[in-house]
């Protein structure tokens, strides 16, 4: 056993017990911190990753207390903001507070001016990471707010400690499957180790514990319905870890954090989740 996985199994076995407790003993409180936390971290990476110009920690505290007003008032309000009209708020909020950044870029450094190349060029700049925040702010804020409301549908928690099992036991056989039988890249542009042999088996892995947990904890559910289910969702794990994978490349960069060892950081360990928990509150709308 490597170094790299005896620290994934370490990390696994002291983070599993924490989120279970936050997920199921805290009731709706428990899961809107959890998921507080989970933005937070992912748009704390995403800004690093993203936010390059003079004025990057002013973004990125923009952003990390617009997501938790983003949060408190989802928690707040009844109906969860991100399916009201006032989703469109944030978005209107950060590009306002984003133009009004625009005179400090412009004279940061010296007397640029907006026609000039390098204020032109500055502000192309800005524009781009606007863009990157507003995609963050959908990535890393509202998808994961999806927990809560995946929590408050007919027995939430046991659907919501679902996901993450089918997103992670999905991982962790696709691994193990790519490891041993892996030999046709699945997608080589984006990511250079994923083979169709380990996405099969972890598919397949994920299938199985999805099948045995909601044996004892679903049982108004046919078994055909949570193979749908479970198989939905690795295919939309896949996809969110390939998406990661594609902005780590566009920033050339291995892990997005380090703070989960052996798992790199939020953004590492989020990312099929993030993807799986709108596929999860599709189906319990559709199976209301």
């Amino acid at each position: 056993m490597n170094q790299n996985l005896k620290l994934r199994i370490t990390t696994a076995l002291i983070g599993a017990p924490i989120i279970l407790g936050l997920l199921i003993g805290l009731g709706v409180e428990g899961v809107a911190f959890f998921s507080w936390v989970v933005s937070m971290g992912m748009i704390f990476e995403f800004s690093k990753m993203f936010f390059s110009m003079s004025d990057a920690p002013r973004k990125t505290i923009i952003m990390l207390v617009l997501i938790s007003v983003i949060h408190l008032l989802n928690f707040w309000f009844t109906v969860g903001i991100s399916s009201t009209f006032m989703g469109i708020m944030p978005l209107f909020f950060l590009s306002i507070v984003f133009l009004f950044m625009v005179p400090k870029l412009l004279n940061y450094g010296g007397s640029a001016s907006l026609n000039s190349p390098e204020g032109i060029q500055k502000i192309s700049k800005h524009f781009s990471e606007l863009m990157a925040a507003c995609f963050g702010l959908v990535y890393a804020c509202w998808l994961p707010m999806l927990m809560v409301s995946i929590r408050q549908t007919n027995q939430g928690k046991y659907w919501l400690i679902l996901t993450m099992l089918i997103v992670w036991s999905s991982d962790t056989f696709a691994y193990f499957a790519g490891k041993f039988f892996g030999k046709t890249l699945l997608y080589e542009t984006v990511s250079p180790k994923k083979t169709w042999e380990g996405a099969l088996g972890g598919s397949l892995g994920a299938l199985l514990i999805a099948l045995i947990f909601s044996h004892f904890f679903i049982t108004n559910v046919s078994m055909l319905e949570i193979s749908v289910i479970s198989l939905t969702i690795s295919v939309a794990s896949i996809l969110g870890d390939l998406c990661e994978s594609l902005m780590k490349r566009a920033v050339n960069v291995k892990d997005s954090g380090s703070i989960l060892p052996g798992h790199g950081g939020f953004l590492d360990r989020f990312d099929g989740v993030v993807f799986a928990l709108p596929v999860m509150y599709a189906f319990l709308w559709l199976l209301s």
